[in-house]
């Protein structure tokens, strides 16, 4: 039990941290968010924290059994427990010799796992949710760079990455709403290229409106009651200052304290 715990452990640290702009055909919506699983479905990834990585095996469909669907694989990505079983299974049945990160990275195995869980997360036609309002996915992009993160004490590193997700408000992808999408993308594409002919490094994202842009409910109720905590205590403060002065008023006549320095007529 202990082994397979320290083994769990382990995997937790491998997680693929992948930082996201979500752009509607208006603009971008948000501005590089730390995607969590709960993004792509709250009831049934809610639980799950990150996405788990494996960096020296080569990832690819073969491996998993073929009655597993696209949510049986991912969950094998989000559970430790799960993942261990998976890597076990594949070295008793000798489907893949260990290697080192560094020769990993060289072979470009690395850049075959974080594409195979792109593809598998963020899937055409995935639902995916931004402070509850649900978008439905067309396409993501990713510039193919990422960096290793190495943790003291850590002989395996995590992986990070930045992607676009191309995203289309609702529950429903039509041909037509994907090709303006695609019609979008494609005007940004040439306004960075016209950018990078004339020497601007700056890539072209247009921002969307603000009617345009997810609100994060969970925030203003928290500034909300921040803000009705902190009326009640400056109420409680007030109402403690004038029960004070009642307290040293009688009869019309102000009692002055021990403390004052002020003559009594």
């Amino acid at each position: 039990m202990n082994n397979i715990n320290n083994i769990n452990n382990s995997l937790n640290d491998n997680v693929l941290k992948i930082k996201f702009n979500a752009l509607t055909v208006n603009g971008i919506i948000i501005k590089e968010e730390v995607y969590k699983p709960a993004l792509s479905n709250p009831k049934l990834y809610s639980e799950f924290s990150n996405i788990l990585f494996v960096p020296s095996i080569k990832i690819t469909r073969d491996l998993f059994e073929n009655n597993l669907g696209d949510d049986d694989i991912k969950k094998i990505f989000l559970s430790p427990t799960q993942l261990n079983n998976f890597i076990q299974r594949i070295k008793e049945k000798k489907m893949y010799k260990p290697i080192t990160v560094n020769d990993a990275k060289e072979k470009g195995i690395i850049y075959n796992n974080i594409k195979f869980i792109l593809d598998l997360f963020f899937s055409k036609g995935d639902k995916f949710v931004l402070y509850k309002t649900s978008y439905i996915i067309n396409n993501y992009e990713w510039n193919n760079k990422y960096e290793l993160k190495y943790r003291t004490g850590k002989k395996t590193p995590s992986v990070e990455i930045l992607i676009d997700i191309y995203l289309h408000k609702g529950d429903e992808l039509s041909f037509t709403d994907s090709t303006r999408l695609n019609c979008s993308k494609k005007k940004m594409d040439i306004i960075n290229e016209y950018y990078a002919l004339v020497g601007l490094n700056n890539k072209y994202k247009k921002t969307a409106n603000t009617t345009d842009i997810p609100i994060d409910t969970n925030t203003q109720s928290k500034q909300t009651s921040t803000q009705y905590n902190s009326r009640r205590r400056r109420g409680r403060r007030g109402r403690r200052r004038r029960n004070r002065k009642t307290q040293n008023t009688m009869g019309g006549r102000k009692i002055i304290s021990k403390h004052s320095t002020r003559k009594m007529y």
